[in-house]
């Protein structure tokens, strides 16, 4: 069961002794307990183990861009619907900001076109080459968090089931002491420690197979079959 933001709030005033005390306010808590569960969820995104990753899909029906979903935070990949009878999507690369013209120079052009590709580009996506970017799309990503608000609202399953939400509570009660003037030494040691173990045992899900480098010479067998313009 997921931890709510009343939960939270009650833990760190324990964490703090200031569960009889008007000095900080419900509102004011919030904020604390809002920017320790940022900082928790970059503390997990960061481990590139997709607690968090979702996926959406699209369609370019002209030009070459299209806007990234609300609440869109890190890329994980891009496919392209190569096959739309079948519903086959092959994964898409990123282009290196300094190949963006490449497509579109000989001997691309003059070949019949050339693999799709992509890149981030402000709260866009852009494709090239910039005449071959029509079709189906599906984006993986990691949205961003939701801002606790209500006293019912939850933080994500996946940061209380492993107790990674005493991060929160630590964090909301170093600056409730911070602001009192009291000594925060021994709350900012323990959230050290939680924030170690965090980093530690949020990586590799997958014990028995770990991520290994991708084979860019043939992972991508039908890319001049199904990626041309």
């Amino acid at each position: 069961m997921s931890t709510t933001l009343t939960e939270l709030r009650d833990r760190a005033r324990q964490r703090a002794d200031m569960v009889n005390s008007a000095f900080v306010t419900d509102t004011e808590l919030t904020t604390y307990i809002n920017q320790g569960f940022f900082e928790l969820y970059d503390l997990v995104v960061a481990s590139f183990e997709d607690y968090f990753t979702t996926s959406t899909t699209f369609t370019i029906s002209s030009g070459n861009t299209t806007n990234l979903p609300a609440g869109f935070y890190k890329l994980r990949g891009v496919d392209f619907q190569a096959d739309a009878t079948t519903g086959v999507y092959v994964p898409l690369r990123m282009y290196n900001f300094l190949n963006r013209n490449t497509r579109n120079t000989a001997p691309y052009y003059m070949t019949g076109g050339a693999a799709r590709e992509y890149r981030i580009m402000g709260d866009q996506l852009l494709f090239i080459p910039a005449d071959g970017a029509t079709g189906n799309y599906r984006l993986w990503y990691v949205p961003t968090a939701s801002e606790l608000a209500n006293g019912t609202d939850t933080i994500p399953t996946s940061l209380s089931k492993f107790g990674w939400d005493e991060y929160i509570v630590l964090y909301a009660a170093e600056r409730m002491l911070a602001k009192e003037e009291s000594d925060t030494s021994d709350i900012i040691r323990q959230r050290g420690e939680i924030a170690a173990r965090i980093e530690k045992m949020a990586a590799n899900r997958d014990i028995e197979q770990v991520e290994h480098v991708t084979d860019t010479q043939n992972g991508f067998p039908w890319t001049d079959y199904f990626w041309r313009g």
